[in-house]
């Protein structure tokens, strides 16, 4: 079974994607922010990381950027969460941090299991909806 930490201060916003995860077959464990989901990934390895941009203790970028710094995340695929999609670069947030996708909020659970789904399965089918 996959294994997804998703960084989200919203708890709406997070209980909603993690249940859908859930659904679809994958463990998930949410963290509040960014400094405590670095706490989390520093004591043990997920499949998939999610986060979001604006958070606080911790941003979504400043998170990427600690995250990439441990060695068992180097590859580990990360997908950024944001309501202020004009105010970010994803072509940047790839150079820089290796951030494969970025949502933009708000965004369907079906959108998140389908992205999900490819980068982990290298399939976008969503078994859970």
């Amino acid at each position: 079974m996959n294994s997804i930490l998703i960084a989200e201060d919203n708890r709406v916003m997070a209980d909603v994607v993690r249940f859908n995860l859930v659904r679809a077959g994958y463990e998930v464990v949410v963290a509040d922010d960014g400094l405590a989901a670095l706490e989390i990934a520093n004591t043990r390895t997920f499949d998939l990381v999610i986060t979001d941009s604006q958070m606080p203790r911790m941003k979504g970028e400043e998170f990427c950027a600690e995250l990439r710094k441990l060695p068992s995340y180097q590859d580990v695929p990360l997908i950024m969460c944001s309501a202020k999609g004009f105010e970010l670069s994803a072509e940047r947030l790839k150079e820089q941090y290796g951030i494969e996708r970025v949502l933009l909020k708000p965004f369907s659970p079906r959108e998140v299991l389908a992205v999900v789904g490819e980068r982990l399965n290298g399939t976008a089918v969503v078994n859970g909806l």
